[in-house]
């Protein structure tokens, strides 16, 4: 086993919506982690519709670069659909992929705007992720797959 470590954000949606900056911890198999630049786990939606909070992070960053790469671009456009958060998040990590950890694939126009800008979607079960450590200002979440 090996780790995905980055600086990242939640993203929460809604009227209300919210970034706050995080880190992830994520033990997965060797080649996943040494694969992984840019990632997306929704730990908490059944489906896209359903999507409240999505963490991203991009491995190796640390939180000043995260800030400038990803969340002060994000912030600049106001309001953003999925595939802005993850073209965003791989054009500041430098990659054509994003990998997405959840219980759900992302729509078809969603995965057809990233391909036509040169990114793919790479998703992976939530439980592919065999234990996680998020923390986002003074709270530490962490997750265990079942």
């Amino acid at each position: 086993m090996d780790y995905i470590i980055g600086a990242g954000a939640i993203l929460e949606s809604g009227e209300n919506g919210s970034i706050t900056p995080a880190t992830l911890h994520a033990q997965v198999n060797e080649a996943l982690a040494a694969r992984v630049k840019a990632v997306a786990i929704d730990f908490e939606g059944a489906s896209p519709a359903s999507l409240r909070r999505l963490l991203v992070v991009a491995q190796g960053f640390k939180a000043a670069a995260f800030r400038t790469g990803v969340t002060d671009r994000l912030r600049e456009q106001r309001t953003c659909e999925l595939a802005d958060v993850l073209s965003t998040l791989a054009k500041a990590a430098g990659t054509g992929e994003v990998h997405l950890f959840s219980h759900w694939l992302p729509d078809v126009q969603t995965c057809t705007q990233l391909a036509q800008q040169g990114i793919e979607v790479v998703a992976h079960p939530l439980e592919t992720i065999d234990a996680a450590s998020v923390v986002a200002g003074q709270r530490n979440r962490r997750w265990r797959a079942a």
